[in-house]
């Protein structure tokens, strides 16, 4: 008997480097889309909407370095990435 589809899990954020510019353009565009995102100085964290949870993970400009992903809740990753207490 097949079993059915596991949920998907925590969604997936990004924590990313780059120029802040740069990254203030990614962050409008994936806040238009419903994903939480952070950015302080040169880094950011882009946390997926819980209904993109399972979605690949996006494509980034040569220009961004992906530093890492997490499936934290999105204030935990961003105190964690940024170095807030």
């Amino acid at each position: 008997m097949a079993h059915p589809p596991s949920p998907p899990g925590p969604p997936p954020n990004y924590r990313l480097i780059g120029p802040p510019d740069l990254l203030h353009d990614l962050i409008r565009d994936f806040e238009h889309d419903g994903w939480a995102c952070s950015i302080v100085r040169w880094q950011a964290v882009i946390t997926a909407a819980p209904e993109d949870a399972a979605a690949p993970s996006p494509g980034w400009p040569a220009e961004i370095t992906l530093a890492g992903v997490s499936h934290l809740p999105h204030t935990e990753a961003c105190q964690d990435f940024f170095g807030l207490i």
